[in-house]
Parts: structure tokens; C-alpha cells; sequence
């Protein structure tokens, strides 16, 4: 946003210069982008032609007599227009010009010339600001000025335009009195407010307008003010001026009035042809499906259910807080106004100016947020302004539909807290001082201060508002500086992302490979997976502005986003993969030492194909847990949404650390998923807790194994988990190890049994082994499985 000095000066007494101010402002949080002179020349004089004659080698060009106070110099010009006794813009000897033109002494056919008579586009000044026949001819001025005057005073242009950068939480200073009020603040000086009185005639708004706003969410505030016997004409230079510097082309008394009220309180404002107001009624609703408007660029729109309008009686007359329409445009035959001060939702008209393609001064306000306290005051002010260039005549009363009025929170905060949380030593006496300078109202009570905040700083929500607020003004650079605590290290990867990337590298080993979801969900895809309601990993975390349902929540289990994903795979005709997913969780309770929720970080499996299996998922975690040196043992079952006799758990003692199975087949319906699919689900930090980088390390064996096979027949509801344990109990330690490699049920196999066939490798590190010490051990097996499982070997 860009601002003249002279214009903030206005309303605040300032005497350094524009480099000074803008490193001030800088160093108490107002972005500065930088500033630039407001006129692109410099040694330009008014001049008087005191004599025109024809050029002797020339039929156009003239050599012309010229005073400039000091002294009459002879200039060659080529203007139709130059003629005796009128006042000119002169650019002597040495003067630079826009593009860094710089005018030498020359020759033009032979006669020196000392200096050019300009016109306005060589001097940058546009016929709105100041009125000249442009490139055919020069520059005349219509006043009367001293001879020798700096042109730039005379066009407003000795000047600096200061360049601010103003982010969203600060919509107050996207004015002039917003930064005026900052400025006042930061150099201690007063600040001017324009006070605002204006002349009414008889007539009452009320017998002549009515203002119907159906939707006061979209428009918490609406005012208007009805202006009579309008005079369209050109504003006065200062006004065209202070529109130009700040880049806004002037067009007419009533249109810069409502720009200039834009620009210097922060409210956009629209000025309606009362006489084409149809019904003589504004109405302030959301738009019509389909319809079509023409915007003042006469640019055809169709609109939305979405998208607030103002309409009249009959039709839409603008779009809400962005453009105004072709219907009720100001034009020279205009003879009564109604001016529109309103505030319009934010969001509501960023996604209708995104949308349609439209950027406006007035919408980007809007974006950022205009202040519903203040309306009344700029409407007023608009008024005031009609009165001081007599354009109009203000009719009696505002019409102003102000659903929920504004009321400025009581904030509670001390000297102490401040010191506390900035490391700065003030007082109570100052944090006033500066909080008043700021537009505060303050109470204090013994070590309490009581803030309210000015009416324009809606952004104030909260004691630590308060301290920043204190902070700035008091100085940044007074916050003392402290030496760096701790001793520098070698730069690295932290020991969990190691591991995790360590965990990632055995999963591609695997033939896995690694997706990514977002860590929001929807609460219909976690539904998919049926948990009951008091599972942890129903209680999820809202997310507050969410973009929409299929966002609302941070998850709490990764299951639902790899189903997701293995069903768009089938879909799309791949029918067999290995995926997985490493990412955090998240769950209400417990929560963190800051009360925020707790995260988990989590790994998520799936094998699916026809040589995929629950044995070829198991082989891989338990082979993960064998790299990592866990012991563990295998328990029957899992969560439901697994298969009931088709899920495990692999335990450290008594710890969960994974859970794996195929999918419940209730499960995959809700996914859409008509083939088997097997998940693992791994606690990463558990893992990395459990882990032992430092083993055993054992010689080569010298003596050679002895492997038995034995298949034996159990009941079906006999686990081999627990019986592989119990063999290993029974035998010495030369069993080495101990395996299932085949399950089989069939004939001649009853139905209520099943065929297991186990793997035994022996070895001694001291002998050879001899055949009756190897059948001991299968003897103490076989005993084991008869007495405590009643199994037999199969015949």
C-alpha cells in the first residue's frame, strides 16, 4: 500500500525525512517495502514566454524568450501551442527528467537552446491531475505562479511515497489514519484525527430510500447516505493529487470522494445513482444461481448461490464489497447519490473475487478484514467532504443496519507478566505510557493494568497481544542480549529419524513400497473400519477451520487411508502390491505438557495379490523384529476389524509392539474391495525403544546340525505359538531352532483337527552329536505335545 508523507503528516506533526521514518517504522513492526519521490523530475520551473518567433531553417519549430526569474533564456520549442504571455514548466540546464533524462544545452538547426518547455507526458503528470493537451502540444498553467516556482509544489509532487507492506492481522493500518495513528505512537507525537461535522438540509433519508439486509451474517453493518442536487465536475487539485500519489486515478468530485475516503480511514465506499435505483430499495442477499451481471468494467459475470450481492427493487446493482454494476453508474447527468459504507464477510468476498477474476482496491480491504465499529465515522466523513467542495446537498439522517454492535474486550495484564515473557525491564508507569500512545484506555490497580483496546485494533484478543503491543514501541533492540548456552555438535540425522529411515530401508528391502496421505480424515472414512465408540481412535481431534468434511479430523489410525489406497489400486487394475505408510497419529488424551494433543509415530502395512498370504506379512515383521534383536512371541488375534482366526500379535513380554492379519471381510466391503488384503500395523517408537544395537556375538559353529522333521496331528483350536514355546522349555540347548513349515487339513485329516509339521536343528558347540542324544530330545517333544496338547504323529 502505497501512502504519501505529506498525507500521514497530516494527522501527525513529523520533521525527519523519509529514510529516517521508514527505518523507524521498520524497527517497531510496520513493514516498510521502501519510497520513491513522487515526482520523476526534478529542475523544473514555472517559466513566462515573453517572446515566439518562427525558426529561420525550420517550419514548425519556434525560438522562444523565456523568464524564469533569475534570469531570460532562449529555448527552440516545437509546440503548436507556444505563444506569447502564458506560463509554462521550463526544465533548465542540468534538469532530469523521468527515465532519467537529463536536458543539456544544444543546438536545434543551428540556435542554441538553453532548457525545454515541457508538456505533461514528459513531465509524467496525467490530465487527471492537472489538465493539458497531452502530447500535442505544452503544458499551460491556468493559475498564476511566481516565476522561478519548483513545478512539483505547484502538482502536489514534492513529495515521498512511503511503500508499506501490510500483512492480514493488521487490517487498521490499510488507511491512512491507521498508519497515522501508528506513527503517532512509535514518535511519541500527537495524533489529529479529522473531526467531522457536516451540514444537513431538511430533507429525511428515510421518505426517499429503504435499506433491507437479509442476510446479517454476510453484512454485519450497512449505512447509507442519500446526497441531492449533485454537481459532477472535477475535484480540486489537492484531492486529485493525494489520489494520484497514492496511485488511484481521479475521476470525478463524487467517485474521488468515496476513493479518498477508502484510502484514508480503510472503508471502501460506493456511490449509487439514487435515480437508478429501481423501487428506491437496496436489498443486501446472496446472488441467484446462473445470473448474469455487468460490472462497472463492463464485464459480464455469472454468479453463485455463493456470492453477495446488492440489489434494487428489480435486479442486482453490484457485487458486495468488489465492484459496483453498469446499472446504478455515476455519470455526468447524475443528480442525486446514495453513498454505501458497509462491512461484508471476509471469506465470502475473497472466494467470489478469486473466483471471478476480479481484484479490486475495495475487495482486497474486505479480504483482510474492515472494521464494523468505524463505519459510521467514514460515512460521515464522505459527507463532510461533499459539504467542503460544495457538490451536493446531504440529506437529514443514516440509514444504518448494525445487527451486533461492537464491544472492545477488557484485557488484564501487568508490568510483571510483560517482564516475564520479553526479558525487559519495565514498569507499570511506562506499559501505560505506551499503551495510551497506542489509543489504550488503561486502569490500573495496584499491580493489575485493565486495557481496552481503540475501536480500529480488533486484532487485540489476549494478554500476549498486549505485551507484543508494549514490546515494539518500547524498543526490540532493548531486549538484552544473552550468550549462546551449550556446546556445538556435529550435525546429523536425530537418533528416531535415523531409525525411521533405517525401518523405511528394510520395508523397500521387503519390495514395499511407501505412500503418503494427509494427517486429516473425515469421520465417514474412520467409520468404515466399525470400531466402537469407546475406542481412543474414535475420540479424534477436530481441526477448527477444516476444508471440508473429508478433512475435519486429524487421524488416529493410518488403516483407513492404505485401504483407501489399495482399493483405487484394484480399481485401476493392479492386482497385487506391497505398500506401507510411516506417519504419525494423533489422540486426544493423553495430552502433552502443553495441553496439546498427543502424537504417535506409526507405521502401516498391507500385502495384497495371489502370493500374498497372513505367513508372508508375518515372515516380514518378524523378521523386522529379528534385525532389530526383539525378542518376542506370537499371540492369536488382533483388532475387529481383522479377521477373527486369521490376526496376531507379536509381543515383547507383555507389550504390543505389532499387529498384523487379513483384513475382516465386513471391513473390505465398506472399502470396496473384494480380495483378500493383509495389514501389519507397527508402534515405530516402541521398536526404537526395544532395540539393542549391541548382541552376542557367537564363532562359526565347528561341529555340523542335525535337522528332524516331525508332523504331528492337533486339535484346530490349538495355537502353535504356545506349542513351540513349550518344545523349546522341554529340550537342552542344543535345539538351536525350532520352525513350522507346513499346516495342512484335509483327508485323511478330521475336520475338528489339522496336520502341523515341524522343523528341529540341533547342534553341540563342543561334539558331534550322536543319534541318542538327538532322540532324547525328540522323545521329551514328542511327550510334550501328547500330554499337554493330545497330539499324535501322523501316521
Amino acid at each position: 500500500m502505497k501512502i504519501p508523507y505529506s498525507w500521514i503528516k497530516e494527522y501527525t506533526p513529523l520533521t525527519c525525512d523519509a529514510e529516517n521514518y521508514m527505518r523507524q517504522m521498520i524497527m517497531t513492526g510496520t513493514a516498510v517495502e521502501g519510497y520513491e519521490n513522487a515526482a520523476g523530475f526534478s529542475g523544473v520551473v514555472v517559466g513566462k514566454v515573453l517572446e515566439v518567433k518562427d525558426h529561420e531553417n525550420s517550419n514548425h519549430l519556434h525560438i522562444c524568450k523565456v523568464d524564469v526569474g533569475n534570469e531570460v533564456l532562449q529555448i527552440v520549442c516545437g509546440a503548436p501551442n507556444v505563444k506569447e504571455n502564458i506560463l509554462v514548466p521550463v526544465a533548465l540546464v542540468g534538469a532530469v527528467m523521468p527515465n532519467d533524462f537529463k536536458i543539456k544545452k544544444g543546438k536545434l538547426r543551428g540556435v542554441e537552446s538553453f532548457g525545454m518547455i515541457c508538456s505533461g507526458p514528459e513531465l509524467g503528470v496525467p490530465t487527471y491531475l492537472y489538465p493539458s493537451v497531452g502530447d500535442e502540444g505544452i503544458l499551460i498553467f491556468q493559475e498564476d505562479y511566481a516565476l522561478g516556482t519548483d513545478v512539483k509544489s505547484i502538482f502536489h509532487l514534492d513529495d515521498s511515497i512511503i511503500d508499506f507492506d501490510i500483512l492480514a492481522n493488521r487490517p487498521d493500518c490499510l488507511s491512512v489514519l491507521g498508519i497515522a495513528a501508528e506513527t503517532a505512537a512509535v514518535f511519541a507525537t500527537d495524533f489529529k484525527k479529522p473531526q467531522v461535522k457536516v451540514s444537513e438540509n431538511t430533507s429525511n433519508i428515510t421518505d426517499f430510500l429503504a435499506v433491507e439486509v437479509l442476510e446479517k451474517t454476510a453484512c454485519p453493518r450497512y449505512t447509507a447516505k442519500l446526497i441531492q442536487n449533485v454537481k459532477i465536475g472535477p475535484s480540486p487539485l489537492w484531492l486529485r493529487a493525494h489520489l494520484h500519489k497514492a496511485g488511484i486515478r481521479s475521476i470525478n468530485n463524487i467517485v474521488d470522494i468515496t476513493n479518498f475516503v477508502m484510502l484514508e480511514t480503510g472503508h471502501p465506499m460506493h456511490a449509487f445513482d439514487y435515480d437508478k435505483i429501481r423501487g428506491k430499495k437496496i436489498i443486501v442477499k446472496y446472488a441467484n444461481e446462473g445470473e448474469v451481471f455487468a460490472t462497472l468494467d463492463e464485464k459480464e459475470h455469472s454468479l453463485t448461490a455463493n456470492d453477495l450481492v446488492i440489489c434494487d427493487a428489480e435486479g442486482t446493482t453490484g457485487l458486495a464489497g468488489i465492484m459496483g454494476g453498469l446499472v446504478s453508474e455515476i455519470s455526468p447527468s447524475t443528480q442525486n447519490v446514495v453513498f454505501e459504507c458497509a462491512v461484508f464477510d471476509r471469506a465470502i468476498t475473497r472466494k467470489a473475487a478469486r473466483r471471478l477474476g476480479i481484484r479490486t482496491e475495495s475487495s482486497g480491504r474486505f479480504e483482510k478484514g474492515v472494521n464494523k465499529a468505524t463505519v459510521d465515522y467514514a460515512m460521515l466523513r464522505a459527507c463532510q467532504l461533499v459539504n467542503e467542495l460544495q457538490c451536493g446537498d446531504v440529506a437529514n439522517g443514516m440509514i444504518d443496519i448494525y445487527s451486533t454492535p461492537y464491544t472492545a474486550p477488557t484485557i488484564q495484564t501487568s508490568a510483571a507478566y510483560i517482564q516475564k515473557r520479553t526479558g525487559v525491564a519495565i514498569n507499570t508507569s511506562e506499559v501505560v505510557t505506551i499503551l495510551e500512545r497506542l489509543g489504550f484506555t488503561c486502569a490500573v490497580s495496584n499491580d493489575c493494568i485493565s486495557a481496552i483496546a481503540p475501536s480500529m485494533r480488533q486484532d487485540i484478543e489476549q494478554e500476549a497481544d498486549i505485551c507484543e503491543e508494549v514490546l515494539r514501541i518500547h524498543g526490540f533492540d532493548k531486549i538484552p542480549a544473552t550468550p549462546l548456552r551449550g556446546a556445538t555438535t556435529q550435525g546429523g540425522l536425530n537418533p528416531m529419524l535415523a531409525f525411521r529411515n533405517h525401518i523405511r530401508n528394510m520395508m523397500h528391502g521387503f519390495q514395499c513400497m511407501e505412500t503418503m496421505h494427509y494427517s486429516f480424515i473425515g469421520k465417514k472414512l474412520l467409520d468404515k473400519l466399525e470400531l466402537s465408540q469407546e475406542d481412543m481412535r474414535s475420540q479424534v481431534v477436530a481441526i477448527q477451520n477444516p476444508l471440508g468434511e473429508d478433512s475435519a479430523f486429524m487421524r488416529t489410525t493410518l488403516v483407513p487411508n492404505i485401504l483407501q489406497t489399495v482399493a483405487l489400486n484394484m480399481n485401476r487394475g493392479n492386482d497385487a502390491a506391497r505398500l506401507y505408510e510411516s506417519s504419525k497419529v494423533f489422540f486426544n488424551t493423553p495430552k502433552t505438557e502443553e495441553g496439546l494433543p498427543y502424537e504417535k509415530q506409526q507405521i502401516c502395512v498391507t500385502f495384497y495379490g495371489a502370493n500374498e498370504s497372513f505367513f508372508s506379512l508375518r515372515a516380514m515383521c518378524e523378521s523386522i523384529l529379528t534385525q532389530l534383536h526383539i525378542d518376542y512371541s506370537i499371540q492369536a488375534g488382533a483388532d475387529s476389524y481383522y479377521h477373527p482366526g486369521r490376526a496376531a500379535i507379536l509381543m515383547h513380554n507383555d507389550t504390543e509392539v505389532i499387529r498384523l492379519g487379513e483384513v475382516h471381510p465386513d471391513i473390505l466391503n465398506n472399502f470396496d474391495i473384494s480380495k483378500k488384503v493383509y495389514i501389519a500395523e507397527l508402534d515405530v517408537e516402541l521398536l526404537f525403544a526395544l532395540q539393542k544395537e549391541n548382541v552376542e556375538i557367537k564363532d562359526l559353529p565347528k561341529f555340523p546340525a542335525v535337522t528332524r522333521d516331525l508332523a504331528v496331528v492337533l486339535k484346530e483350536n490349538v495355537q502353535i505359538g504356545p506349542v513351540l514355546e513349550d518344545i523349546k522349555k522341554v529340550c537342552s540347548k542344543i535345539l538351536e531352532s525350532a520352525s513350522v513349515f507346513d499346516v495342512y487339513r484335509g483327508k485323511p485329516i478330521t475336520e475338528d483337527s489339522k496336520s502341523v509339521a515341524f522343523s528341529f536343528s540341533f547342534r553341540s558347540a563342543d561334539r558331534t552329536l550322536t543319534d541318542d542324544e538327538i532322540q532324547k530330545q525328540m522323545n521329551a517333544i514328542l511327550k510334550t505335545i501328547n500330554e499337554k496338547y493330545e497330539g499324535s504323529i501322523r501316521e
